[in-house]
């Protein structure tokens, strides 16, 4: 019994001892070296270097400005007046400012300092030629709409994306592993079918053989005769295809895993042990669910959403902002008098935008960002569907795929015992040519479920593995 997996299983022994040592190190290999690999890294890097970034920015910030400006008035000389004369004015300012955004409210604190230097090029001027203006000191707080705080919904949705980024590069190195098992299964079959076809061709070579001794005898018709030697030209086509399949799969292999030949053994080691289903269905959705980069991706998204809406709410009607700063300020026609007996000022400045006639645009902006955030929320339930779809398919699958694996296997070594004894009848003349072929047929198709059901079995699981990243 179970003559042909026992022979395939001692020349995968013969190169590994167990399928750990051959895919596992193979899936190692390939969240190495592969293309996807360095990509999702890159990504991870990339989100994680925008999200410092992000920080940085939510931190003081220290300021150096300098502007430079020049600019001509040019005018009928004619004219007596002063203002309408030819007038040329250099000026450059420079300021050193601190701001820090203030996280709790959503407008911007800032402190620092400022000069200015304007000359003034205009014949027969009777004004000043040249002004410094110097503020040694500035302490002011900004905020363009009250009542709407941007950061902190920057915040909630830089948190999200930088978990998204997260989950995305793991859930990457799961879907390595899941197409590195994928294609290493493929070369498994290929393997497993081309011993089979070189089975089949030995026995056709024999049995035609022996069929040619008896013919000269008469004791095999020319038509079994020929039946004899169209099944081994049979078998040696299949054999040929056998082998392109084997190579395809191999070269499939490798190139996912951009190493040479010497990587892969001459045969893959098949495993002989199921793993069943590691997980029950509640734990395997929830694992799902929070392991998922996409649903973590959908709810960055429907974050966003709401605070364009909230956004979008508060500049609906009369919009309100404030610029409040003091410090102390001068005005001399020397550098060193600019800075001499400064003066105190105060400024408030309150923005009130009321918008008599905008057609509409107000309103409708507001309903856009609501029927958006709609959307979004949508967008993530249809996620959270498809996910849960997915995972019990998936499970439903993997039962299935191992009841099948067993069953096949009970086939293949039934199938493999009838088709050795009438192999063995029809030499002996107990047999028909036709009772032959029957049982090369079922052999080969009992065979061939057994290596689709094995190779559905180990995608399937692997799948399960990228949807839960249960180790």
């Amino acid at each position: 019994m179970r003559k042909v997996l026992t022979a395939l299983l001692f020349l995968c022994g013969c190169t590994f001892l167990s399928r750990a040592q051959g895919l596992e190190e193979l899936i190692r290999l390939a969240q190495d070296s592969t293309i996807t690999a360095f990509q999702s890294q890159y990504e991870y890097e990339s989100g994680l270097a925008h999200y410092d970034q992000f920080e940085a920015l939510r931190k003081p910030q220290l300021t150096l400005q300098f502007k430079p400006n020049y600019y001509r008035i040019i005018s009928d000389i004619s004219r007596e007046y002063v203002y309408l004369r030819n007038f040329d004015r250099f000026s450059t300012s420079a300021q050193l400012m601190l701001t820090q955004k203030v996280l709790p409210w959503g407008g911007d604190a800032y402190v620092g300092s400022q000069a200015l230097w304007s000359e003034y090029f205009q014949k027969d001027s009777q004004g000043r030629p040249r002004d410094f203006v110097a503020t040694p000191l500035i302490v002011g707080y900004q905020q363009s709409l009250l009542g709407y705080n941007p950061f902190r919904w920057e915040k909630a949705a830089e948190d999200q994306r930088l978990e998204a980024a997260r989950k995305e590069y793991t859930s990457q190195l799961y879907k390595i592993a899941e197409e590195t098992a994928r294609r290493y299964f493929r070369l498994v079959c290929a393997q497993g079918m081309l011993d089979m076809c070189e089975r089949t061709q030995k026995t056709a070579d024999t049995l035609y053989a022996i069929a040619r001794e008896k013919a000269g005898i008469a004791m095999v018709t020319l038509a079994e005769l020929r039946s004899l030697e169209l099944q081994r030209l049979n078998a040696a086509n299949a054999l040929l295809s056998a082998r392109n399949e084997e190579k395809l799969a191999r070269e499939s292999l490798l190139a996912y895993l951009r190493a040479d030949g010497e990587v892969l053994p001459q045969r893959l080691p098949i495993p002989t042990h199921t793993r069943g289903v590691p997980l029950s269905d509640e734990d395997a959705l929830q694992m799902a669910r929070e392991k998922s980069a996409g649903i973590q991706q959908q709810q960055t998204a429907v974050t966003e959403a709401h605070g364009r809406q909230v956004k979008a709410r508060k500049e609906y009607g009369v919009k309100v902002g404030v610029d409040l700063n003091m410090g102390m300020q001068q005005l001399a026609n020397n550098f060193l008098g600019a800075y001499r007996t400064p003066q105190f000022y105060m400024v408030g400045v309150v923005t009130l935008s009321i918008p008599l006639m905008d057609h509409g645009a107000a309103k409708r902006g507001y309903v856009a960002a609501v029927s958006w955030e709609k959307r979004e929320e949508q967008a993530l339930l249809e996620a959270e569907r498809a996910l849960r779809e997915d995972v019990r398919l998936t499970l439903d699958n993997l039962r299935s795929h191992e009841n099948l694996l067993i069953h096949t296997e009970e086939a293949v070594a039934l199938a493999d015992e009838v088709f050795e004894l009438t192999a063995e009848n029809y030499a002996n003349g107990l047999c028909d040519i036709n009772t032959y072929s029957l049982a090369q047929s079922r052999r080969d198709n009992a065979y061939n479920q057994h290596l689709t059901a094995l190779a559905n079995y180990w995608t399937t699981y692997y799948h399960l593995l990228t949807l839960t990243q249960h180790e």
